[in-house]
């Protein structure tokens, strides 16, 4: 599909323009004559794609952009400064006139070869990986890497580009463990070098000291009771000595105190018996004072006469009252004296009892102590037998040396235990995690050349780099020459086109000679048609179809079709392209 009509009417610097375009068309002039205007136009009206800020030419309220296609697609625009802009599309193959209806007939924008060759490598880098499709939703890209490897990666990128910022991003964060991977090592190192050679905390974690210890002690006990042992067979006679002694002794004291005992109890007795002497004495007293007492109430009850018969009878009876109570007390105090009294002569008769047992007891108790006696002597010398030919001195300092290691040894546990917690902890983590990152960023090195060989390339040898930059055969697209540079950008421009096979070359004059002819023959082998705009100095520009202008030029026309000789329009036109591919034989012919 080619263009067949082209109309523009008040577009930038263009008042009107109505132009059938050929196969191959140079657009010359000096510079800000509008060459290029044409080109945008075109552009504008295909792709809706504007290059400039203000498009209506000032003064002016529309402008007016229309393609005819050569296969009856027709292509109407309006661009309006104070109304929505206008598109129209005809022909059989349309359905309705959308932007997303226009963009069906192109596989990418109209293309601007040289155009490319000015961009930024991180342009033409994203240009080149659009047109590497590569459609995985990140379930499956995670699922390559066995994790989610996307939480912090722009996934708006191209795959490839994705792939690259996964393993720049697993890379540095390699770098970062590995460096505390040496820190840590350096660590654990470090506490080696200061514990003791070969030392094994684990041999020594279980040991306690205070067992050791505890061993020395019962070491020196049993060197103590060894002597205390030898001191009690050379001592025995004289133990029983004292233990006799004592026993007698106790003998002595326990008769002393019933006797004591005994004399108390008969003091006691005998001051019981005069305190109810006494007690009787008392009740004379009160008899005495109470006969006493109604004599003188019987003096005064008939010096009252009378009157106070009834009064000294009530006396009487409250003194007889008083008397009956006084002896009643006096009664039950001399009961329970008696009682006491009864209660010692009772202990009095079982205390000669109670001293024969003590004195039984303290004979008991002493055959028991020297019984006691005899037997530690019995023990002593087993204890003496057994260890006879021990040399308790070495085997207490050799059980003190054992100690004393196990506690030295004890004291670098901490250390150790902090290594072996570095080593198994912390580094270890650090390792596993290192070695996981080496295996992301080995599955993200690999991935790339396994998809590239799974998916339609535009160009051989590509690849991506570290810095997610595309690279031809190793090289950077900056790195290219100026001839390989413009090759991929053609080579590019033909595989972005759909069915329109437009192509826009702007500056043309930029190339030399070979590289032009080689463009001109790239677009007649693939029967694209051609914008060409090439600066030189005249007056305005002029719109040259080379097929016609060539059929024009009877002078060197069959020496042009044959390939061999030069024209002089072309000459004008190309400037200097002297060798062109011939035309094909049907159009020999017709011509």
């Amino acid at each position: 599909m080619k263009i067949s009509l082209l109309k523009i009417k008040d577009y930038i610097g263009i008042e009107e323009l109505n132009w059938n375009p050929g196969n191959t068309n140079v657009i010359v002039g000096p510079k800000s004559s509008g060459k290029t205007t044409i080109t945008e136009a075109l552009e504008k009206t295909i792709s809706n794609n504007q290059r400039r800020t203000e498009v209506i030419r000032h003064g002016a309220d529309e402008s007016l952009l229309f393609v005819a296609m050569d296969n009856g697609l027709e292509v109407d625009r309006r661009l309006r400064v104070d109304k929505s802009d206008y598109l129209k599309l005809a022909g059989d193959m349309v359905e309705k006139s959308t932007e997303g209806e226009l963009r069906k007939f192109l596989a990418g924008d109209i293309f601007r070869p040289l155009d490319f060759l000015d961009l930024d490598i991180d342009k033409q880098t994203e240009i080149i990986l659009s047109m590497i499709k590569m459609d995985y939703s990140p379930e499956q890209i995670n699922g390559w890497f066995g994790e989610d490897v996307l939480s912090k990666i722009n996934t708006s990128k191209h795959l490839l580009q994705i792939l690259k910022d996964i393993e720049s991003q697993r890379y540095k964060e390699r770098t970062e463990v590995n460096r505390e991977v040496r820190t840590l090592e350096a660590q654990v190192k470090g506490i080696e070098q200061e514990l003791p050679a070969n030392y094994d905390g684990e041999e020594w974690k279980s040991k306690k000291v205070q067992e050791y210890y505890d061993k020395v002690s019962k070491a020196q006990e049993l060197s103590k009771r060894i002597g205390l042992a030898q001191s009690v067979i050379n001592e025995i006679d004289q133990r029983i000595q004292i233990i006799t002694a004592e026993a007698e002794n106790d003998r002595s004291r326990t008769k002393e105190k019933y006797s004591n005992e005994k004399q108390d109890i008969k003091d006691l007795i005998q001051l019981k018996q005069e305190e109810i002497k006494k007690k009787d004495e008392e009740k004379t007293v009160i008899t005495e004072k109470a006969v006493k007492e109604k004599a003188d109430v019987d003096v005064w009850l008939n010096e009252e006469i009378q009157k106070l018969k009834e009064e000294a009878a009530e006396k009487k009876v409250v003194i007889d009252e008083q008397v009956n109570e006084n002896f009643k007390e006096i009664a039950e105090e001399i009961t329970n004296i008696k009682y006491q009294i009864s209660a010692k002569i009772e202990s009095l008769t079982g205390l000669a009892e109670k001293k024969e047992l003590e004195l039984q007891s303290i004979s008991k108790e002493t055959k028991q102590n020297i019984r006691r006696e005899n037997e530690k002597v019995g023990l002593a010398d087993k204890l003496l037998e057994e260890n006879k030919d021990v040399d308790m001195e070495a085997k207490i300092n050799k059980l003190q040396e054992t100690a004393d290691k196990v506690a030295d040894m004890r004291e670098h546990l901490h250390e150790w235990n902090r290594m072996v917690d570095i080593r198994d902890g912390k580094l270890a983590k650090k390792r596993n995690y290192s070695n996981q990152l080496t295996n992301l960023i080995e599955v993200a090195r690999n991935k790339p050349s396994e998809l590239l060989k799974q998916h339609k390339l535009p160009l051989e040898g590509i690849s991506v780099d570290e810095d997610s930059m595309i690279r031809i055969k190793g090289t950077l697209l900056d790195g290219l020459s100026d001839g390989e540079a413009l090759e991929i950008s053609f080579k590019l421009a033909l595989q972005r086109m759909g069915d329109l096979r437009v192509m826009c070359l702007d500056g043309f004059e930029r190339l030399n000679d070979s590289e032009q002819e080689k463009i001109i023959r790239l677009c007649e082998d693939n029967e694209i048609q051609t914008f060409i705009t090439r600066v030189e100095e005249m007056e305005g520009f002029e719109i040259i179809d080379e097929t016609k202008q060539a059929e024009k030029c009877k002078e060197c026309f069959h020496k042009f079709v044959e390939g061999e000789g030069h024209c002089h329009l072309y000459e004008k036109m190309l400037v200097g392209c002297k060798k062109f591919k011939p035309m094909t034989k049907p159009q020999k012919e017709s011509n």
